[in-house]
This record gives C-alpha cells, structure tokens and sequence, in this order.
C-alpha cells in the first residue's frame, strides 16, 4: 500500500474517531438531560399525588364534619359509606351491619323512591327530594335529599352519593300550621256574622254562607276562592244606606292596611 493510500486511510480513521467522540458527547448531554427530566417528572409526579392526598384527605374531612348524614350506595342500593352524623341519624353502622336503602325507606313513600332513583340514574342527580325514612330505632323521619351519581373511567354509573337533612321539625310546624288554618277556616264558615278574606292581590280566600246571604250572592261560598274583588264594593254599594260612605270606608282601610271594617258605621 502505498504511503498516500496509508495517510488518506489515517485521515479518515482520525475524522471518525472525533465523529464519535463528538456523538458519545451529545449522547452523554442527552442521556444527563433525560435523567434530569425524569427525576423531575418524579418529583412532580411524586408532587401531584401528595396534593391529591391532601385534597381527597380535605374533601373527606368535609364529609366526616358536615352537618347533615351523607352516605353513599352501589347501584343496588348497599350503603357503602357514611359519616358519623348519619350513623346517628340513621341508627345504623356499616362497621358492624349491612344495610341497603330501601329498607330505610318509609314504606308508603317506596314507588316514589325508586322513580325517583331512576330519575337519578337517567340525569345524574335530583335535588330536594322529600320522603319519609324509618330509622333503627322504628322513628319516622321527614328527609330532603340531594344526590348525585359517582360513575367509573368509562361513564358508567357505579354509586350514588347524597346529603341527607332532616326537616322533621319543620314538617310537623307545617302540619301544625295547615290544621290551625283548617280550624281557623272551619270557624269562619261557621259564623253568624258575614266573613270574607283577601289577599294582597284583593282576591278572595275565604268566604262563608252568611257573607253570600247579606249580599245576595247565589252561589256556594268555595265558588268564590280565587275571585277578584278589586271592584265588589262598587258593585255591591247599592245595598248599603251610605254607599259613597260604604266605598270610601274601604278605600281608607286599603290605603292604611287596616283589617277592620263595620258596615255599621
């Protein structure tokens, strides 16, 4: 081989060795610069799943200290989770027993339950639901509920979860409420005097026989709930001896919200 091949062959041999050494330096930065990028993403990583532990640790202290019962159920109705307020509520522990919630429910409200569960299946959730519960101890309790659907990665419902709170008390104030006003209507149909009651919208609420007698009105009294009074007194003025003075009595009472008037005067 001649002396000229020998130095072509000598050159090429040097080009590729810095070739190399130049590619196994880049390879180098790169492979540093990968593994700096993956410690980072494990730290971020590492970062991320901390603060997912905090926040699934603050929502879950959220719940354990809510004031309401919450619970949460599989699709058949098992109770899988609940807070310390609900087993109060309730009467039952999970820890110790299996309950499902249709056991919970009072039995005339049951049809109503379940179409309302599958309200909550169809549209992921219901709010102010009403109905009875019977709890461990056999009381009936007054509920409101406002649940919504827990589904998997794929969309598909697997649990339901819901705030419980009891309006017992405010149930009963109500019925106390409607049967005082029963009463008070019962006595109103029932008086020797002519009765009639409206609202702020001068239509009729309450009326009695007697009222329908003195002003010649041929109808039962409970046609009359509804109707608008707005212009009675300029109707019915004529049976009264004063009646400008009849009308403008009861302008004055308007005007003034007063509630008393006597045809006497």
């Amino acid at each position: 081989m001649s002396k000229e091949k020998i130095e072509i062959l000598e050159r090429a041999l040097k080009r590729e060795k810095e070739a190399r050494k130049i590619s196994e330096k880049i390879l180098e930065h790169k492979s540093r610069d990968l593994y700096f990028l993956s410690q980072e993403l494990k730290e971020a990583n590492a970062k991320l799943a901390n603060l997912l532990d905090q926040k699934s640790s603050q929502i879950q202290g959220v719940f354990d200290n809510i004031n309401d019962a919450y619970l949460v159920i599989d699709i058949q109705g098992k109770v899988l989770k609940m807070n310390d307020v609900a087993i109060d509520f309730f009467g039952y522990n999970i820890e110790n027993e299996t309950i499902n919630i249709v056991d919970l429910i009072y039995a005339e409200d049951k049809q109503y339950a379940f179409n309302s569960f599958k309200q909550l299946l169809k549209e992921g959730f219901f709010t102010n639901y009403v109905a009875r519960i019977i709890t461990k101890s056999n009381l009936v309790k007054w509920v409101q509920v406002n649940a919504t659907i827990i589904c998997d990665d794929k969309s598909k419902p697997i649990a339901a979860q819901g705030i419980i709170r009891d309006i017992t008390a405010d149930k009963e104030a109500q019925n106390q409420l409607i049967q005082s006003e029963n009463r008070l209507s019962s006595l109103i149909l029932n008086l020797e005097s002519g009765i009639l009651l409206e609202d702020q919208n001068r239509q009729i609420v309450i009326t009695n026989k007697k009222f329908c007698d003195l002003f010649k009105i041929p109808v039962s009294p409970n046609l009359l709930v509804g109707e608008d009074c707005s212009n009675a007194a300029e109707e019915s003025k004529g049976l009264f001896k004063d009646s400008e003075g009849f009308v403008k009595r009861i302008d004055e009472l308007l005007h003034n919200k007063k509630y008393f008037f006597d045809c006497r005067k």
